[in-house]
């Protein structure tokens, strides 16, 4: 059996809410003796191992990620970005203050040491509290580097105008948060709570915490010192969770399908289910014929498009690759197909056998790709229009594949090319590349540190696109002006030019089975590269690397600082 569905025949209740799990845990009273769920004493919640789970449960609610925004990606992959890329942020755009969330943790990790509970479930309860609490601020020093460490839960007689921390001791902090969790967590969790912060996870992201701090985003002078702390961290990511089990799905397209305990490449997930908390990214990237309600996102760029390699791992610009311009989709890396849907590629959406996807001016009935593409990857080709609307597909957050590249490229910027080739290798020959006469799967040999560096960044690129990763590297590396600034992203317009342009007789012709795509494409369709920035050209600002805190904390607590670079601004990110 598919594992997609018997897995979610049972819903983990952590992955509910607080008010379902507590409901949950009192089914075996009487309906009519239920307390106000809203009004349970605090001291009720830490005596009782089952309320203190249900309240840490709501956090995870609240902190772990969702499914990218499908229309907001700040790169190259597809359209999206729009303020950031173009160079039109103000002050109060980029608003991401979880102070609320750090209060409830806070209070977990005061309250539970002193519960009546066992060691291993205090562990384990403030195991994933510092996980967590080091996932929120991480994602605060990454937008406006040091931030105000907070530790203990405050109150409102508690002077609250606290200052910035210098971005070395908020990384300190995340890394101890780090450190004391792995030792507290389990290596797994059984199937009921698949989907819990594991020790493999947080090693995993401390790995990723450590690259982003050696990056030039915020080791401009690149102190040596910070890639050997991460490579240390991502060698110790690698040993453990290979120690334990996980290893690369041998499945690419299908591993956002496999859920659970049996995924063994999943590191660190967000759980979703129907009914109770489902997504509708699922819906957001189909095209509108096959959806409701959502359409449009993660459309392909002709970039990215072009970045696959051949299925023998050469680049499509290097002579001898293969590569056919009249039929670009043929003998690409198998991750093309996996990712990207092209005009006349087929599509079993919504369990059509044999459906095709036609991406031509007027070819689709309703709606349509402004990019001349669609994204495949992620998308479970069974569901519905409903069910798409309505997805228990869970996000990955972070996956083995991840972990390894984190891993070749600390390993690569201290001196070790060789771990980037095994990586790169590895990922490549899962992903179905051939391993040609020399078994580097198409890489060049005997690379630079630079060559290598190059190589990981592009293997990232693919391997992870639209996984929400891959702005994350343009950031991190500080590479907004050399790839993409004073350019525009570009898609193909796609037409007809057969048949008088009428799309209903191309159908008519093309069901009879005697046109052939695949050596006669362009006898029938005309593709011309289109502006998906017809209006703006890519500017993103050196002082987006570390954003402006926005005014309505400013003007709630004097103590904090502006960032410099933005107006009045004297907190530097980079101490």
């Amino acid at each position: 059996m598919n594992r997609f569905f018997s897995y979610k025949n049972s819903i983990p209740a952590f992955a509910i809410g607080i008010a379902m799990a507590v409901s949950g845990l009192m089914s075996c009273t009487k309906v009519l003796d239920k307390p106000d769920l809203g009004a349970i004493p605090s001291g009720e919640v830490w005596t009782d191992l089952n309320l203190s789970t249900a309240f840490l449960n709501n956090i995870y609610l609240n902190v772990l990620p969702n499914w990218p925004d499908a229309t907001y990606h700040v790169s190259d992959e597809g359209s999206g970005g729009g303020d950031v890329l173009f160079g039109q942020l103000t002050v109060n755009s980029i608003n991401y203050w979880p102070y609320a969330d750090i209060r409830s943790i806070n209070l977990l990790l005061q309250q539970v040491p002193a519960a009546p509970f066992t060691e291993s479930d205090k562990n384990t309860l403030v195991g994933q509290a510092l996980f967590l609490r080091a996932w929120l601020y991480f994602q605060m020093v990454s937008r406006y580097g040091g931030v105000p460490i907070i530790l203990t839960p405050q109150n409102l007689e508690d002077n609250l105008n606290v200052s910035r921390n210098k971005t070395s001791e908020c990384i300190a902090q995340i890394v101890k948060d780090l450190d004391n969790a792995v030792a507290l967590l389990p290596t797994s969790w059984n199937a009921d709570n698949a989907g819990r912060i594991t020790r493999g996870a947080a090693l995993a992201f401390k790995g990723r915490v450590l690259l982003h701090y050696a990056s030039e985003q915020f080791n401009p002078t690149q102190d040596p010192s910070r890639w050997q702390t991460a490579y240390n961290a991502n060698k110790a990511a690698m040993d453990s969770l290979t120690k334990y089990g996980n290893a690369l799905m041998p499945d690419f397209r299908n591993l956002w399908f496999v859920e659970g305990i049996g995924n063994t490449e999943a590191i660190m997930v967000t759980r979703f289910s129907y009914p109770g908390r489902p997504q509708t990214h699922d819906a957001s990237i189909r095209p509108l014929e096959e959806s409701q309600n959502y359409t449009g996102g993660d459309q392909p760029s002709l970039e990215l498009v072009n970045a696959f390699p051949m299925k023998n791992g050469l680049p499509v610009t290097t002579p001898g690759s293969g590569y056919n311009s009249q039929a670009y989709w043929l003998n690409r890396d198998p991750r093309f197909a996996t990712t990207v849907v092209h005009n006349g590629d087929a599509w079993a959406l919504s369990g059509k056998t044999g459906r095709i996807q036609w991406t031509f001016s007027g070819g689709e009935a309703i709606g349509g790709t402004f990019s001349g593409f669609y994204t495949r990857k992620t998308v479970f080709e069974g569901y519905k229009p409903f069910d798409a609307e309505h997805s228990g597909t869970d996000w990955i957050e972070i996956r083995l594949a991840e972990v390894m590249l984190n891993y070749a490229e600390t390993a690569n910027e201290t001196g070790n090319v060789q771990t980037g080739y095994d990586m790169i290798t590895a990922i490549r020959k899962r992903a179905g590349i051939d391993a040609g006469t020399d078994g580097h799967y198409g890489l060049k040999a005997n690379m630079s540190k630079e060559e290598m560096r190059a190589a990981i960044l592009t293997e990232r690129r693919l391997e992870l696109a639209f996984e929400g990763k891959r702005d994350q590297d343009l950031r991190r590396r500080r590479l907004y002006a050399s790839v993409l600034n004073g350019k525009k992203r570009t898609g193909l317009d796609i037409r007809l030019i057969k048949f008088g342009g009428k799309a209903g007789d191309f159908f008519a012709a093309y069901a009879t089975g005697t046109i052939n795509l695949n050596t006669d494409y362009f006898s029938y369709f005309s593709e011309t590269p289109k502006l998906l920035d017809p209006n703006n050209v890519i500017n993103y600002k050196d002082e987006y690397y570390f954003y402006a805190i926005p005014q309505d904390h400013l003007q709630k607590n004097p103590n904090l600082q502006q960032t410099k670079g933005w107006d009045g601004g004297t907190f530097d990110p980079l101490q």
